[in-house]
């Protein structure tokens, strides 16, 4: 042979050795799984099989991975992925692996006692149903082991040291499994000044946003705190085992009755994709990986034009539908890989958007480009379709088939994969569509990491959760969640004045000023509400509704009859009648007097009478009385801008189109309206 060759064929030997890829080991995470050594690697023997499978392979692509796993699992098992039910950590921190069949049925009968009723057509009844989010029939047995659940909303409250051995717990029984597939745990908002809502309970995250949203970040203007906010919940989150935010809530402002505005970020479109965008940098980071989280958008595909602002309608008179997109695009493109639908339908094909495959796979899929995974909205299933001649007439068995048909690959809060199995045996879903969703919903699995190590630190997320860094970030945060609307000269106040306050904690004022007990006797009057009507929410109380036989899987009793189920009901966002008379009789005593109003739910109504009652007004969202009080006492000089515009009547807002933003007649306050000192 000659020399050459040979020299050439041994140098080629070493180039190609010296170009083999060079690996990062992971740190594994393994107590029920055996740890296999393949050359200078570990990886975790999920099926316990004593071989190294592809899907154990931590070397190798996602799809490879994806791909040798669901040729693994069952119809059950893939079944039990496609649906996304609750568990909540309680503040004990014990997990309840089993309950005696005496107390399956006791507690069975306490949650029917409980129910709240199904998801209104405008997220009714959302509030009440997470409120019974515990589901106390509920156990890892049965959601794990026989249930095939790997996808579970806890909303729960404990001490974070509780909270992550609680998750390390529902992690190992999952370990255990035949094949060993994490969990991703996924969680409503956390991080508000005050819990309420889909959390509520004693407050052991970090202080920082509105209650559901980003709107008071948002009026700030700073991307970089958006940012800072998104890597904070990614921290915070994965310090206890959380491994999915289910926002941010990029609906478009451009409706001010609907009733979830507050939990978005902007009427503007553009600032809300630049604040998505840098949201997603800071909880996702370039590679999701370990120590960040997955962001869940919501709610495809916008939900802020809903008709007259309830109903049950999207609706876009103003052929702006595109806009209401740019946020989702802006999101696909920083590599959201969730989204959920919200419970409403179009006049496309009267279908509410998770029934509907035009609006799920054509727009989203195809138009849009996204690449993961889509969730119902919780309850979505047992509302069943809006379709005028399907009310009333579907089970939840056919409302599951319709579901997935359209392209959707999870259900939230379902609890019946059972009737998914029978789906694909009837012939009604194929099981390539199964592969499908199972494919789409384990890219998250893979991508956070949780088949090498789904695992935490107790101890270390009790020095994670509330450090000094991250509660003085959230002061901050909170501060310019305040925009001054309107000031005489009166602002900022002179610290040690006398002041009576109303709405804000006296103990808390007294580190400012003196506290006096009757308003004629102080130097400055300081009043916080909010717009919330006094029967406790917007507009009348919505029609009682069919209770969803899921159960029996029985057909729906029909809803009673409208005359047009396309009409909306009419939402007063007029500022309360009676909380005026009491801003006049405050006025009248003719001490200087501060409003502060707080936004709920809703935008509001700011009319002329009202804009000129107080000497000073303050439109907050959602911020503690100390960051309220450092903007009164000017240890904040306050520069935030109105992130929507303020309607001057209810007749304005009639005027506007649901789908065109900035379109108020000559509103009370512009978008991007807000004074400093």
């Amino acid at each position: 042979m000659d020399k050459s060759l040979i020299i050439g064929a041994a140098l080629l030997l070493v180039l190609s050795a010296g170009c083999a890829p060079k690996y990062t080991q992971p740190e594994l995470g393994a107590r029920k799984s055996e740890i296999l050594t393949v050359g200078k690697y570990q990886f975790k023997d999920l099926n316990k099989n004593g071989t190294l499978d592809p899907y154990e392979d931590w070397r190798l692509p996602m799809e490879e991975r994806i791909a040798d796993l669901v040729s693994q699992m069952t119809l059950e098992e893939k079944a039990g992925l496609m649906f996304h039910p609750n568990i909540a950590v309680n503040e004990s921190g014990e997990v309840k692996y089993d309950l005696t069949p005496e107390e399956k049925e006791a507690l069975r009968r306490a949650e029917e006692e409980r129910y709240a009723g199904p998801i209104g057509p405008g997220g009714q009844n959302a509030g009440a149903m997470a409120m019974g989010q515990m589901r106390r029939t509920a156990t890892a047995k049965s959601y794990i082991e026989e249930k095939n659940f790997r996808c579970i909303l806890n909303n729960g409250v404990a001490p974070p040291e509780k909270f992550a051995n609680w998750s390390n717990g529902m992690q190992e029984i999952a370990e255990g499994s035949r094949l060993g597939i994490p969990i991703v745990f996924s969680s409503d908002p956390r991080h508000s000044a005050k819990l309420g809502g889909h959390v509520s309970g004693t407050q052991y995250f970090s202080h920082i946003t509105n209650g559901e949203g980003q709107v008071g970040i948002t009026a700030g203007g700073d991307l970089d705190m958006m940012r800072r906010f998104g890597e904070i919940m990614s921290e915070e989150y994965r310090a206890v085992g959380l491994h999915m935010f289910l926002g941010p809530q990029i609906d478009v402002i451009t409706e001010p009755r609907w009733s979830r505005n507050m939990g978005c970020f902007s009427e503007s479109a553009e600032l809300t994709a630049d604040m998505t965008a840098a949201l997603i940098e800071g909880a996702q980071g370039d590679n999701v990986g370990p120590g960040k989280i997955l962001v869940h958008l919501k709610h495809w595909p916008g939900s802020g034009p809903h008709l007259g602002g309830s109903g049950r309608w999207l609706v876009y008179p103003g052929n702006n539908q595109e806009y209401h997109y740019l946020p989702w695009k802006k999101g696909i493109e920083k590599g959201a890989l969730a989204a959920m639908g919200y419970y409403s339908g179009t006049y496309y094909d009267s279908l509410n958007v998770n029934y509907s495959y035009h609006m799920s796979t054509e727009v989203l899929y195809g138009e849009l480009g996204f690449k993961g995974a889509i969730c119902t909205d919780w309850g979505v299933v047992g509302n069943g379709p809006l379709k005028p001649s399907l009310q009333g007439k579907t089970t939840t068995k056919d409302n599951m088939e319709m579901i997935i048909n359209a392209g959707v690959d999870q259900m939230g809060s379902e609890t019946q994969p059972e009737l998914v199995v029978e789906l694909v045996k009837e012939g009604r879903v194929s099981e390539e569509r199964i592969n499908q969703a199972a494919s789409r919903i384990l890219q998250w699995h893979i991508i956070l990491g949780l088949f090498e190590n789904p695992y935490v630190d107790p101890q270390k997320a009790a020095t994670i959760l509330q450090s000094p860094e991250n509660e003085a970030f959230g002061l901050e945060a909170q501060r310019v969640s305040n925009v001054l609307l309107t000031n005489n000269g009166t602002l900022p106040a002179k610290e040690g004045i006398k002041i009576f306050v109303e709405g804000i904690d006296p103990v808390l004022a007294s580190k400012y000023a003196t506290v006096v007990d009757k308003p004629k006797d102080a130097d400055l009057i300081l009043y916080r509400t909010t717009s919330s009507q006094d029967r406790g929410g917007f507009g009348p109380p919505p029609a009682p509704q069919p209770r969803p036989n899921n159960r029996n899987n029985r057909p729906q009793a029909a809803p009673a009859p409208r005359p047009d189920p396309f009409a909306p009901t009419e939402v007063d966002i007029d500022f309360p009648a009676s909380k005026l008379a009491h801003l006049k009789e405050l006025v009248a005593t003719r001490k200087p007097v501060v409003a502060d109003i707080n936004p709920t739910g809703s935008s509001l109504v700011i009319t002329e009478e009202l804009k000129a009652l107080p000497q000073a007004m303050i439109l907050s969202f959602d911020p503690t009385d100390a960051a309220v009080l450092d903007v009164v006492f000017g240890r904040h000089n306050p520069k935030s801008k109105l992130p929507f515009e303020i309607p001057s009547s209810m007749d304005a807002v009639r005027a506007q189109k649901e789908d065109v933003p900035f379109d108020s007649p000559n509103p009370s306050f512009p978008f991007g309206f807000g004074l400093s000192y």
